[in-house]
């Protein structure tokens, strides 16, 4: 009885300790069963944590005549700096309604970063290289995932954990301020991984800031 007891224990203890370290693996697709790169999944979790205090160097380089990172996650009241890594100069600005502003043409570093203290995305351009696009994910102090190359994202909670949960694409068929629901708690694994499609639009449709800024608005 002693041993049967003890066995149920164990088992107990390994289904608890497997509840509080699941994750959850995300497959992102488009509509052609393709990875997805640069998709966020934005998280709000039933028990947040205390927001820190401690500023993080959060940075928008530009190398080669392109931002990088392509998409930049920042919570909502954080700085972001704006390098130039290039050896020619740049006129970074944006007009979306999250965080209009203009850094006039320059090359190094400027003097002080930007605050972005509106949620939203913001796309960023260059006055003097049009095909050089970024964006800027403003949320709400949430969990942000990015999914990589092969449009895998692993979120570090457990489904019960997980209050909302949204996806985003800087190429939506909808906008790239559009941000779809999902249901991470209804959705099915296949293969050990939760399966998200996205209709998106073709590359070649948002190749400027001009662009991709009509569907902004």
């Amino acid at each position: 009885m002693l041993a049967l007891i003890k066995h149920c224990f164990l088992v107990v203890t390994l289904l608890f300790s497997f509840h509080i370290s699941a994750t959850v693996s995300l497959q992102i697709t488009d509509q052609n069963d393709q990875a997805l790169e640069h998709a966020i999944i934005e998280v709000e979790v039933l028990a947040p944590a205390p927001q820190s205090n401690s500023k993080k160097n959060l940075v928008m380089d530009q190398v080669n005549k392109a931002f990088d990172p392509h998409v930049l996650a920042v919570p909502i009241n954080s700085y972001v700096s704006f390098p130039n890594s290039d050896d020619i100069r740049h006129h970074v600005y944006s007009f979306s309604k999250a965080k209009p502003f203009e850094l006039k043409l320059y090359a190094g570093k400027p003097k002080s970063p930007i605050i972005f203290e509106n949620t939203g995305v913001v796309v960023l351009g260059c006055n003097i290289h049009d095909a050089m696009v970024g964006y800027i994910y403003v949320h709400n102090n949430n969990r942000t995932y990015i999914s990589g190359a092969k449009g895998e994202a692993i979120i570090d909670l457990a489904p019960s954990e997980i209050k909302k949960a949204w996806l985003w694409h800087p190429r939506n068929a909808k906008g790239v301020n559009h941000k779809q629901v999902i249901d991470l708690t209804k959705l099915k694994q296949t293969k050990g991984a939760i399966k998200l499609a996205l209709t998106v639009s073709p590359a070649k449709a948002t190749g400027s800031f001009q662009d991709v800024f009509k569907t902004a608005n």
